[in-house]
């Protein structure tokens, strides 16, 4: 029987320890990890998203927001895979303000500080 996954809550202090492991050349390996679940779902977020927005247009809006972190994050795993690790670092900053900014506008599981 295969063992269960444990499930990752993306939000600010999620991706606050995963910048830290950058650091830490020891846990490098599990920081690109962490960047390759959050892409995972957040690219299966945006094909929800999409898929839904030809009946409820307001979602044109969440899926431009993911777009948006889809993008961060594949640079940053880009970034994480080809050693430049300052490069991510800064683009899990950038990635942080984008979280900040959607707890401030009440979108939610973004908000655990």
């Amino acid at each position: 029987m295969a063992e269960a996954k444990p499930m990752m809550i993306i939000n600010t202090e999620t991706v606050s320890a995963t910048r830290q492991k950058i650091a830490d050349p020891k846990k490098l390996k599990d920081a690109i990890e962490d960047v390759k679940k959050m892409l995972e779902i957040k690219e299966a977020l945006l094909w929800r998203s999409e898929g839904m927005a030809p009946c409820c247009g307001s979602l044109s809006n969440v899926s431009a927001h993911l777009t948006r972190e889809v993008g961060i994050l594949e640079h940053t795993l880009e970034a994480l895979e080809s050693g430049d690790k300052s490069h991510a670092a800064e683009l899990l900053q950038e990635y942080l303000g984008l979280l900040e900014t959607s707890c401030q506008m009440g979108e939610p599981d973004y908000c655990s500080h």
